[in-house]
């Protein structure tokens, strides 16, 4: 008799691994969806505009040096003088740097698949103060030509600009022309600075409307003495991302209002856009997230499915030491794939009609077939309504988990610590070598 409470333990146990394979099935789908929603972003994307970086405005000054170098032919044991000549490109970054953004965010649906989407109107400003002409760092003796002074604006997707931005230096209107000077940091856009060669030792004021559109992140690199950086928002979801933290910040459902002040020396940028080989640059801005991500939810709840039918099968084995039923391993079976089809459920349900919703119904689905069925596996409707009780108040702690990502681990142990403690209190006075004696625990 011994040998067969063992054996039926262990064909539990056996069914409990197929219900492990069938949760991994699941999660496989669950991965595979997730990376299929990736792809229609990333779709939208390349149709719309992707992620956004503004760099600028920098002005960068170009000219070319010409001068004589003397050198020796070896050949004919002569000297000569060669002609040699070199294109500088030298940044010159704002004194002040300002930048006043409203953002709104939209969804833009492909089938089932959505993606957030963000348009953003914002008023550029500060203010230049340019080198002497002698601090160009000129060869001595070269003869110099000015080639060019921009003023160049970067942003990683050009398609991004929804209009002609309108830039102003020292309240004249300058058109905008394709093309940039900071090679390697992306596309880019410039301004032609009039009378380029009265810059030299003086200061100058820019103002710039921007209008620039993407998708799901926009962020802004501090190149100012100092920056201070606005950006207000219909989004209630934001992160903030970046190397600087935003002084000032609030969040509510009506939105964010955040404000960043960085100041040049706790920055690289100005080094690393002056060719200092640092090829990441620091930056700051918003991230716009999905609070309720459903296939991140799904996912970590899959990460509960196999505790849920542990648990299951404890409560069905302690029903059969105490109670003396008898449930047969392919019972154990039904009722573990139905709560494996229960993340099934909220998977395919969630991409509908949203997570909250598909869980309830998934749950109450669920609960629903389990209490009906172990109405006569457990022999008596209180024991079925009891158990389908149990199983509403697990689902309904794994649902209080999901939504508290913070304290979903202590929560978690917790739970599985009150559960062992509870199957030891109902079983201590259990004589567990005397079961197999007991005609109602002999193996089906």
């Amino acid at each position: 008799m011994q040998k067969s409470m063992v054996f039926k333990v262990l064909v539990v146990g056996f069914v409990a691994i197929l219900m492990l394979m069938a949760l991994s099935a699941i999660d496989g789908l669950a991965r595979e969806r997730k990376s299929r929603a990736h792809g229609v972003q990333e779709d939208i994307a390349r149709s719309y505009a992707g992620r956004q970086q503004l760099i600028g405005p920098v002005v960068t000054i170009r000219y070319r040096e010409s001068w004589a170098e003397r050198k020796y032919n070896t050949e004919t044991d002569t000297w000569y003088e060669e002609q040699l000549s070199r294109t500088c490109t030298r940044p010159v970054f704002p004194g002040q740097y300002t930048y006043d953004g409203e953002m709104k965010v939209e969804e833009r649906l492909r089938g089932i698949f959505k993606a957030h989407i963000f348009q953003t109107e914002g008023r550029l400003g500060g203010s230049f103060s340019f080198p002497e002409f002698d601090e160009l760092n000129i060869r001595k003796g070269a003869e110099v030509e000015l080639l060019s002074v921009n003023a160049c604006l970067l942003l990683s997707d050009l398609r991004g600009i929804t209009r002609v931005p309108d830039f102003k230096w020292n309240g004249r209107a300058v058109a905008m022309e394709a093309g940039n000077d900071l090679g390697g940091f992306g596309e880019g856009i410039h301004a032609k600075i009039p009378d380029m060669e009265t810059v030299f030792g003086e200061s100058f004021d820019f103002e710039m409307e921007l209008a620039v559109h993407g998708m799901g992140q926009f962020a802004v690199v501090p190149v100012g003495d100092e920056n201070r950086i606005r950006l207000n928002s219909d989004w209630p979801h934001p992160s903030f991302t970046g190397d600087f933290l935003a002084s000032e910040r609030t969040v509510s459902g009506n939105g964010f209002a955040a404000e960043w002040n960085v100041n040049g020396l706790a920055s690289s940028a100005q080094y690393a856009l002056s060719g200092g080989g640092r090829k990441a640059l620091q930056q700051l801005g918003v991230s716009l997230i999905d609070p309720v991500n459903i296939y991140s939810q799904t996912d970590r709840a899959l990460k509960y499915g196999f505790l849920f039918i542990f648990i299951t099968f404890s409560g069905f084995f302690l029903f059969e030491v105490m109670a003396s039923l008898r449930i047969h391993p392919v019972q154990y079976l039904f009722v573990g794939l139905a709560q494996a089809v229960f993340f099934l459920l909220l998977l395919s349900l969630s991409e509908h009609i949203g997570f909250g919703r598909s869980y309830i119904g998934a749950t109450a689905a669920t609960v629903l077939l389990i209490t009906f069925y172990l109405f006569h596996v457990l022999k008596g409707l209180g024991r079925g309504l009891i158990f389908g009780g149990l199983l509403s108040l697990l689902y309904a702690v794994l649902y209080a988990l999901l939504q508290s990502e913070d304290h979903a681990l202590v929560a978690g142990s917790v739970l599985v610590f009150g559960l062992i403690t509870l199957g030891m209190l109902l079983t201590r006075k259990v004589d567990w070598y005397s079961l197999g004696a007991r005609p109602g625990n002999i193996a089906a």
